[in-house]
């Protein structure tokens, strides 16, 4: 079989590893055809030797190989004709972890998936590998004196059999010691329960970097600076200094954007990071938009464990007007929010609202009283283009009528995204679900109902176009929301990709259930400022109010 890269370099007798392994070896193979004669004869004459080079690395130290050079009219030739011969294989392999980490269980998962088997074809890069996943897992995991008491490598070309010995003594596992916080910023208390790390826990530099990056999402601290202190360690204790810097006290944003939900955008904010020394919080946002208008602010009080827990104030005013309803509500909500041990997020909230809104030919104003409970989870393994993860969103809320309210109902809902790799690619899938139960729909406020319809939702369809009609046909939306969505996206190059998707569903009641679906094409950008996504969604029903929906959104979707 003959497999070539460019006719001027012929290579014929091996493949795939091999192949690849030689051709990055032949310096022959980067020269031009209008390189100069002298220089091809001579990097000609240098191939045999890096040809049996290159095939060593891979096990193969008896190769035979015949090769002829041609210069034709307008290029140089070279054809190689490789016998790799048989391979050399590993015989006696004998590696043995010694010291503490022999019981360290990150050393007995590394060496029952060993790099090197017996009886497989040497490959000494992975014997290299082998070597060097040691002393990175010694280092990070706190065996800072380990060391290597016996490396061999014998080689048996003429019997094609090698051994491998490796004898790798962790010594004693360091420990942190004292830990000293140099800061001036927030309360020394607040400070202490921010640092996971404990005295006298095992050292490990990836606890060095997991407190960083808590440390660092953390509104108060400019600079991070974590030392251990090697230098003056005794008997295996390090200490640990920890100085911080703060942050500028106030913070100002503004920005200029567009969505389809919701045309041309201003935004703008401000943040007060440090509040007092006890780590309390404020924020001021405002967006405008010809359908969205929305002004919030909040204040945050760290708790206990104020890096995953919180107690929360906010206040909201909002119009939003849509094709099919117009609102107008007033919102004030506590909330607490936690990381429960299993990796969930709990937030237990209670938030009032009043809203004015109309809805087909009803016109009300209404105020709740809505306790309520949400649950996230997600893992990814990117934060900019994810190609495994996933996210799951609960949420139960309610309102009694004597109570501060209005009208009495219970809603739950349930969001979950998953995404996989799939033939190159990666497969999006979606689902969202929500119920209502509630004995007077009438007055249940627009900001409690279901719609489906938008570029997180149905494309194909404008923005919350899609619900439950009354007897004039206005669209005033659902108890139920079903939507289900499949997107495979394909990447051509580093930055731009394609994809093609395929939504349905609808909010809907029970007794008046109608389903509808959307398909479409788009293109994925990664831009300097984040992923840029542009859709054309095509509903798939006669009586969607258009042929075609231009859906565009910025952002991760996990």
């Amino acid at each position: 079989m003959t497999t070539q890269a460019e006719d001027k370099l012929i290579i014929d007798g091996v493949t795939g590893a091999r192949l690849n392994n030689v051709r990055a070896f032949l310096s022959l193979a980067k020269e031009p055809c209008e390189a100069p004669a002298w220089r091809i004869r001579h990097l000609y004459r240098d191939a045999p030797e890096k040809i049996r080079t290159a095939l060593k690395a891979l096990g193969y130290y008896q190769p035979t190989l015949d090769s002829e050079l041609h210069f034709l009219e307008n290029c140089w030739q070279a054809h190689f004709v490789i016998d790799p011969g048989l391979p050399v294989r590993i015989g006696n392999l004998d590696v043995q972890i010694l010291g503490e980490a022999a019981s360290d269980p990150a050393f007995t998962k590394l060496i029952q998936q060993p790099l090197l088997k017996q009886g497989a074809i040497l490959h000494h890069g992975r014997y290299e590998q082998l070597k060097a996943a040691l002393q990175t897992l010694a280092s990070s995991r706190g065996y800072l004196d380990a060391r290597f008491t016996q490396q061999q490598l014998n080689i048996e070309p003429e019997r094609l059999r090698a051994s491998v010995r490796l004898h790798f003594d962790s010594g004693s596992r360091y420990r942190f010691g004292s830990i000293q916080i140099d800061q001036d910023i927030l309360n020394p208390e607040l400070v202490q329960r921010m640092i996971t790390l404990q005295s006298g826990t095992a050292y490990a530099s990836t606890q060095l970097a997991t407190l960083y990056n808590k440390l660092a999402a953390l509104p108060y601290f400019q600079s991070i600076d974590l030392q251990p202190d090697f230098a003056h360690q005794q008997d295996g204790v390090i200490p640990l200094s920890i100085k911080l810097s703060a942050k500028p006290r106030h913070h100002y944003r503004t920005g200029i954007g567009f969505d389809t939900n919701f045309g041309p955008i201003l935004s703008g904010g401000y943040d007060n990071r440090r509040l007092n020394r006890r780590g309390h919080t404020a924020s001021i946002k405002a967006d405008l938009s010809p359908r969205l208008a929305s002004l919030e602010a909040n204040y945050k009080i760290p708790l206990a464990k104020p890096l995953t827990d919180s107690l929360n104030f906010g206040l909201g005013i909002k119009h939003e007007d849509p094709d099919t309803f117009t609102s107008n509500l007033v919102k004030l909500s506590a909330n607490r929010q936690r990381l429960l041990a299993s990796g969930w997020q709990e937030i237990l909230f209670t938030d009032w609202t009043l809203e004015n809104f109309s809805s087909g030919t009803e016109k009300r104003t209404v105020s709740l009283l809505v306790p309520g409970a949400r649950w996230q989870k997600s893992t990814s393994n990117s934060t900019v283009r994810a190609t495994e993860g996933y996210q799951i969103n609960l949420s139960l809320a309610g309102a009694a009528a004597p109570v501060l309210s209005s009208v009495s109902f219970i809603q739950g809902q349930a969001l979950a995204k998953w995404i996989q790799p799939a033939y190159g690619g990666r497969l999006i899938t979606r689902a969202e679900l929500g119920a209502t139960l509630t004995n007077n729909f009438a007055k249940l406020p627009t900001s409690y109902r279901f719609f489906a319809g938008g570029t997180q939702s149905m494309r194909g369809f404008d923005y919350k176009e899609l619900g439950t009609k009354d007897d004039q046909g206005d669209v005033i939306g659902g108890k139920l929301l079903s939507v289900v969505s499949a997107e495979y996206e394909y990447f051509i190059s580093d930055n731009w990709g394609v994809a093609g998707f395929y939504d349905f569903g609808n909010a809907y009641d029970p007794d008046r259930i109608s389903f509808k679906s959307g398909l479409g094409l788009g293109v994925r950008w990664l831009s300097p400022v984040g992923p840029v996504s542009l859709d054309v969604g095509v509903p798939l029903n006669d009586d969607a109010d258009s042929t075609f929906r231009v859906h565009f959104s910025a952002g991760a979707l996990l």
